[in-house]
């Protein structure tokens, strides 16, 4: 007998919600066919004008996900970053993904501190968008991979060469190197073979680093020496 389904089991089967902001047309005529046929994603609304009018927007149609155009650039754009992240208020943010021509590394790490999830460069895949959605729905980041592994090494020598007197001091230096592994988004078994200890050492230092730094996943490692990069 097959069992009934719960409130929670329906709620996840629900389309995220997805407001777009794109004052180009042609942009939008692309952004639109490139998710049209994913049943995951529901568009609830689209805004093309000011920012006041999509952060008004964002009030009216509460989206999970906000997913900006950034190809034309605007001023400012750390202060609408963060204008989007509070406009529901604390405790309803949205995840916002910027979409446009990658900039610098330095850009990125401000943005992610003024509440950007991820920065789909408009010269990938149109059909990678709709994955670049869910992983920001998520809470995850989305980065093109070579340069998540070049900011996060950045972001990483930062944190051990300015904040020494922070927790981070009390990694060991095998726990730093898998701390920077991580932040390039090697799987344990690959951080093994980078270190030439075993798996269960890998997975040993990691435990050791979660309970030093306070942290619970892959994810929070990440995003914990991003914050601490801008502390």
């Amino acid at each position: 007998m097959t069992s009934p389904t719960t409130p929670s089991e329906k709620k996840k089967k629900e389309p995220l919600k997805l407001l777009i902001y794109c004052p180009s047309d042609l942009i939008l005529a692309g952004i639109l066919k490139s998710i049209e046929a994913d049943k995951e994603i529901e568009v609830v609304g689209v805004e093309k004008t000011t920012i006041d009018s999509l952060l008004e927007a964002i009030r009216k149609n509460t989206p999970e996900v906000v997913l900006f155009s950034n190809t034309e650039p605007v001023p400012n754009l750390r202060e609408i970053c963060k204008a989007i992240r509070d406009a529901l208020g604390k405790g309803k943010r949205p995840q916002l993904l910027l979409l446009g021509t990658i900039p610098s590394h330095e850009e990125i790490v401000g943005l992610m501190n003024s509440g950007m999830r991820g920065y789909f460069d408009i010269n990938d895949h149109s059909n990678q968008l709709s994955e670049a959605i869910r992983v920001v729905h998520r809470g995850e980041i989305w980065l093109p991979r070579d340069k998540m592994s070049s900011i996060m090494d950045r972001i990483i020598s930062v944190v051990g060469k300015d904040l020494r007197e922070k927790s981070l001091d009390q990694l060991t230096p095998t726990e730093f190197q898998v701390l920077r592994l991580i932040g390039q988004g090697k799987s344990n078994e690959e951080i093994a073979q980078a270190l030439f200890i075993s798996k269960n050492t890998v997975r040993s230092h990691i435990k050791s680093i979660y309970a030093k730094l306070n942290t619970h996943s892959r994810l929070q490692l990440a995003l914990y020496a991003i914050n601490s990069a801008l502390f």
